[in-house]
């Protein structure tokens, strides 16, 4: 892949010129330092509200409050990688950034790879600054979890989301319009996450990453091992044909 990483150093910088670090790392932490307040003072936000309502709200725990920030950015961050991602190949095209790229010495991987590996910095760096505030709030707040278990949870958590910028990236690839490359990697991890509801074809689809983040904080259920290695095969199809398609397109 010729021109890897001076592609990829100026995808870096472009992901600080562009605020984007900023931007999803801010959201990521919001969600983060939100999830475990509001458990813990959710009591306390009813009595405010002044709704006269009888509710027996137990106690909450340290497990729900991870488990309720791994879902949250789980939906977040779908919608935030979408955005991130949808127009970061078509745009290019569109305006023409992409011809001048690729008019140098660089191969149609090395461009499509640069801007996935810089895009997944700026996940992992998001979650790596969000998950150990919301891990402390939780303990301080509510009280001790596994670290260990935590720490997988986030790693699944971070392959799944790394899943959907790699589809997405692939339709940005594909459509001119950075919307339809949104709207239809929208509905494509929509629909795999339905099916991932089902039993037996469900335990080899990428939302199962979810479940079993979940169970390795529970201390039970599942393992899901093939949905895993599905993941990450259909993440490198989808970055092999994103530069199989602009090799092929008129640019």
């Amino acid at each position: 892949m010729n021109g890897l990483l001076p592609l990829l150093k100026k995808e870096l910088i472009e992901q600080l010129r562009t605020y984007r670090l900023l931007v999803v790392g801010g959201i990521f932490l919001f969600f983060g330092i939100l999830t475990p307040l509001t458990l813990k003072f959710l009591p306390q936000i009813m009595k405010l509200s002044g709704e006269q309502i009888a509710l027996d709200i137990p106690p909450p725990t340290a497990i729900q409050s991870l488990i309720e920030y791994a879902g949250t950015i789980g939906q977040v961050g779908v919608l935030v990688m979408v955005l991130v991602a949808m127009g970061t190949v078509a745009n290019e095209i569109k305006h023409g950034t992409g011809l001048l790229t690729l008019s140098k010495p660089v191969t149609r991987a090395a461009f499509v790879f640069a801007k996935f590996l810089a895009m997944c910095a700026t996940l992992l760096v998001s979650l790596m600054i969000a998950s150990p505030v919301t891990y402390g709030y939780t303990v301080g707040l509510i009280g001790p979890a596994s670290t260990a278990a935590f720490i997988g949870q986030n790693l699944l958590l971070a392959v799944f989301l790394l899943f959907c910028l790699a589809v997405t990236i692939l339709f940005s690839a594909l459509f001119k319009s950075s919307l339809a490359a949104g709207g239809i990697s929208i509905g494509i991890i929509i629909c795999l996450a339905l099916v991932s509801t089902l039993p037996v074809i469900g335990g080899y689809l990428p939302g199962k990453l979810l479940t079993w983040g979940n169970n390795l904080l529970n201390g039970s259920g599942n393992s899901y091992w093939w949905a895993l290695i599905v993941t990450v095969i259909i993440i490198g199809i989808c970055l092999y044909l994103a530069q199989y398609v602009l090799k092929k397109k008129e640019i």
